[in-house]
């Protein structure tokens, strides 16, 4: 199983191979999300990187990684990506968020596997693609108490960027006004 993460301007030239799993608005927590808002598919195993390298046309910003789980019904994800540091320390990062994942009711779909470039020049090493039932579910997970002292290795040992993202539309208001208020905060 595959995640196709590419810039929105590739909506247009996905293939049918490609069925889109969220393309809503987005909030970027750290570094910007290099190339804009993303759009999130799920490949069908048979699409091979060339094909779909060919498919999205000039401009687009791509990679795929590997998955864990099918998409369900989340209403937001939780996309980062990472180009890491020291692997060492990062370690229990890594051993512990999973709890406070599941303890937002989120779930991984991609973890940490296999990256592959299509297009573009963000690249990141490792990817995580987390699903939540909510976008008020996503955000509680990345300001949350539980998460902060987890937040510190994390951005102590890669190059993170990290961004909230609606399955389609708009992100509620309440959720857009806490984030904005979290991030003039300075975290």
């Amino acid at each position: 199983m595959r995640y196709l993460v590419a810039s929105r301007a590739a909506a247009g030239h996905l293939p049918g191979a490609c069925r889109l799993v969220a393309d809503g608005e987005m909030i970027s927590f750290e570094q910007p999300w290099t190339f804009g808002a993303p759009l999130i598919a799920r490949l069908d195993e048979m699409l091979d990187a060339a094909k779909l390298r060919a498919a999205l046309g000039p401009g687009t910003n791509a990679f795929v990684v590997e998955g864990l789980e099918e998409p369900g019904t989340g209403q937001a994800y939780v996309l980062g990506g990472h180009i890491m540091r020291d692997m060492e320390r990062f370690k229990p990062y890594a051993e512990a968020v999973p709890d406070v994942v599941k303890s937002f009711n989120g779930r991984f779909l991609a973890r940490g596997g296999k990256v592959t470039a299509l297009a573009g020049e963000f690249v990141p090493e490792r990817v995580v693609l987390i699903e939540f039932p909510t976008a008020d579910d996503a955000l509680g997970f990345y300001i949350s108490d539980r998460y902060a002292p987890l937040l510190k290795i994390r951005l102590a040992t890669t190059e993170a960027r990290l961004i909230i993202v609606s399955r389609s539309g708009d992100l509620p208001k309440q959720v857009r006004a806490a984030a904005e208020a979290y991030l003039r905060r300075g975290g």
